[in-house]
């Protein structure tokens, strides 16, 4: 549905109270959205892996040929292979559409 799609993901909330949060915006580009697992694969093109915390809540606002789809949700896995590097983003919610007039 979303494949291919660019997308960015921002961090909205950290869990822990000891780290600042990360005010950078990351762009990604969509591999996968499962939506039996409600999980969208991700592939980051900017910053470092270590950069994305497990212990915050993330808002993905995907760019679609109708608008933007946007969703929030924390990273489950995060990794690297020959692809890049890989993020896997769990909804918490499902998405919302804002459409572009």
């Amino acid at each position: 549905m979303y494949d291919g799609d660019r997308a960015t993901l921002a961090m909205k909330h950290y869990l822990r109270e000891e780290r600042e949060m990360d005010t950078k915006v990351y762009s990604c580009t969509v591999i996968e959205y499962k939506k039996e697992t409600e999980q969208v694969h991700l592939l980051m093109s900017d910053g470092e892996l270590t950069d994305i915390s497990l212990d915050a809540l993330y808002e993905c606002r995907i760019k679609t040929i109708k608008g933007e789809a946007v969703c929030s949700g924390m990273i489950k896995e995060r990794y690297e292979n020959r692809a890049g590097m890989i993020l896997i983003l769990q909804i918490a919610n499902g998405f919302y559409e804002i459409n572009v007039k």
